[in-house]
């Protein structure tokens, strides 16, 4: 049975930030109704969001080749043990993600779209899922504000450590990886170099893994990025009063739960 996203995605949240400043349960959000946020575009928005499901302390866990490559390894251990509100713009940001990835959906054959890949190491998984795989070409799709000048470095890994995640035999047939940028005006294609990703992958996997057994966070990989964490005041057992208040605008089609 071919695997789906849905299979193993979780959402990301319980609570929802909401445009008055309040957090609320997602259940009751799905009840208000907010300005420039009526009914209709709510039940659009929270369509589909669910509670945070429970890990298993005792199983093996997998780890989603975004969370690995990730800029900051703690971000990807917050992620996965804490919870922070969203917002509904961000929940936007996803959705117009979501909405690329539907549109090639219903214009490419199904054994070429979502192909699900998992490479296991000792003490953990690594898995994800190739936008599209097409004529032995690797597609990665990104949703983007600003269409970059270069492929952005994690987006790069990203898209490399699904080729090496490939058995050898068929790595030999991959003619190129490529990464698509889409904004709402412009679409840019930039293909990447092969890359073996495997001993990254197994490094960043152990550490993360080991953090999460031990209860204890990873070191800080301190970067412009941590301005615009949603994490930070955890990370930093502080509050930032001049943090940045939004993130760049960019989504992954496989980020949500990975």
């Amino acid at each position: 049975m071919r695997q789906n996203k849905s299979d193993w995605e979780i959402s990301l949240m319980t609570k929802i930030l909401c445009p008055d400043g309040e957090e609320r349960h997602i259940d009751e959000v799905r009840t208000l109704e907010f300005e420039n946020y009526p009914q209709v575009v709510l039940n659009a928005l929270l369509a589909g969001q669910k509670p945070r499901k429970k890990k298993d302390p005792n199983k093996k866990p997998r780890f989603g080749v975004t969370r690995l490559t990730s800029n900051c390894l703690r971000k990807s251990y917050y992620d996965l043990t804490e919870e922070v509100p969203i917002s509904l713009e961000k929940l936007w940001i996803f959705s117009r993600g979501h909405a690329i990835h539907n549109f090639f959906q219903d214009h490419i054959p199904e054994d070429e779209q979502e192909v699900f890949l998992e490479l296991p190491f000792s003490n953990f998984s690594a898995i994800g899922f190739i936008d599209v795989f097409s004529d032995n070409i690797m597609y990665e799709f990104k949703t983007i504000e600003r269409i970059p000048k270069e492929p952005k470095l994690q987006h790069a890994m990203q898209v490399q450590s699904y080729f090496s995640m490939l058995p050898e035999s068929k790595q030999k047939e991959v003619k190129k990886l490529a990464i698509v940028y889409f904004s709402l005006s412009k679409i840019k294609l930039f293909e990447v170099e092969k890359r073996n990703m495997k001993g990254y992958l197994e490094a960043r996997g152990t550490i993360l893994a080991n953090a999460l057994k031990t209860k204890t966070p990873p070191p800080r990989e301190e970067s412009y990025f941590c301005n615009y964490c949603e994490f930070y005041d955890i990370c930093f057992g502080t509050n930032k009063t001049n943090k940045k208040n939004h993130s760049e605008v960019q989504t992954s089609l496989e980020n949500i739960g990975n």
